[in-house]
This record gives C-alpha cells, structure tokens and sequence, in this order.
C-alpha cells in the first residue's frame, strides 16, 4: 500500500505535524510506503494568479510543483491530510492546493449533461482535521464545514473515497487529552 501525506501546517512543533509523523512512522512499520508533501518547505504559492486560471481553464499547470503533485497522487493509494481547522475550513495553503490540482482532464470532467464526473475513483484518503473549537460548536454553528466543502465537495467530487474522517477538537485542552488522542491515530493506522 502506498500512503502519501499532504502537510499544510506551518509549524514543526504542531499538533498536525506530531499527527503526520506518527502516521509515516506506524505506516512505516507495517512495511507501507510512505512520502510526503510539505507544502511550505516545498514554498508552493496556493495563490490562482490570472496566467495559472487560463492555464487551468485547459486543463493545464504553469507551476511544476502540480505536476509532481500530480505524479505522487497517481503513484498513491490512500491519501492522508492532518490540518488545523482556521475560520471554519482547512488553511489557505491546503485550499489553494486544491484549486491549483484539481484540473480538468485529470480530476475530473463533465458528462453530457454538464454534471461533475470524478476521475480519481481508485483513490481513497483518510482526513485529520483539528481545532481548538468543540464538535458541538462545530455541528451546530458551523455544520461541519470540513465534511462539506472538503470531504464531499473538493475530495468527494473528484472520485476520492474518504475511508476516514477524524475531527479532533479542543486539541489545546490538556496534554493527556492530546496524548490519546494521538494514541488513537497510531491505532487507527497499526490496524
């Protein structure tokens, strides 16, 4: 099995990067390959200038890191994103990797009738969002905007079956409180 592991946090000392590691190390283990992107160390611009819009009107990338993006997607069997939850929905850098690789012709297309075809239907992930914020507020303030916009949306619409969806809120509570729930992560992955 092949995982790879889209990092957008910018610290090294998070949560989300404790999270990942955890993750490439009991994946490792078990004899699975794993690789990584880091989108800061890799200095990716999330933004969409005008050029990459027209370049992406056609299906088509300016920027190289997308079609390397792209080759380790392809190359992967279960993608993995640990993220913090900011203002409601995964940081901008993690948004913005989304709206510059998803391009027609590779992660989707339309039918006939103009609908939405995903075309990475082989692929499976497995998402990790965090917050300081409880579920309660989450459900109830905000309808889980992650389980929405991200899961069902941006990854569901592409044919990516989310085999896992883990919200772990109050992550700066207490340090027992992240501790197992780190615990679980390394269950969840030795299984």
């Amino acid at each position: 099995m092949n995982y790879l592991i889209i990092k957008s946090h910018p610290y090294s000392g998070s949560f989300n990067a404790g999270v990942a590691a955890t993750i490439y190390e009991t994946v490792s283990m078990k004899g699975h390959n794993v690789t990584e992107i880091d989108l800061l160390s890799d200095g990716f611009n999330p933004v969409m200038t005008a050029e990459d819009l027209e370049a992406w009107k056609q299906g088509q990338t300016l920027d190289p890191l997308i079609k390397k993006y792209q080759n380790q997607i392809d190359d992967a069997d279960i993608l993995v994103f640990p993220f913090p939850v900011w203002w409601g929905g995964p940081p901008a850098i993690l948004k913005g990797f989304c709206d510059k690789i998803l391009l027609y012709g590779w992660a989707y297309k339309l039918n006939e009738s103009g609908k939405l075809v995903g075309m990475l239907n082989s692929k499976k992930a497995i998402v990790i969002a965090t917050s300081e914020v409880a579920n309660e507020i989450i459900e109830r303030n905000y309808r889980n905007p992650v389980e929405g916009a991200f899961v069902k949306n941006t990854l569901g619409d592409c044919g990516i079956e989310v085999i896992k969806h883990m919200y772990i809120d109050k992550i700066s509570s207490d340090r027992d409180y992240a501790e197992n729930k780190m615990a679980e992560i390394r269950e969840m992955f030795s299984a």
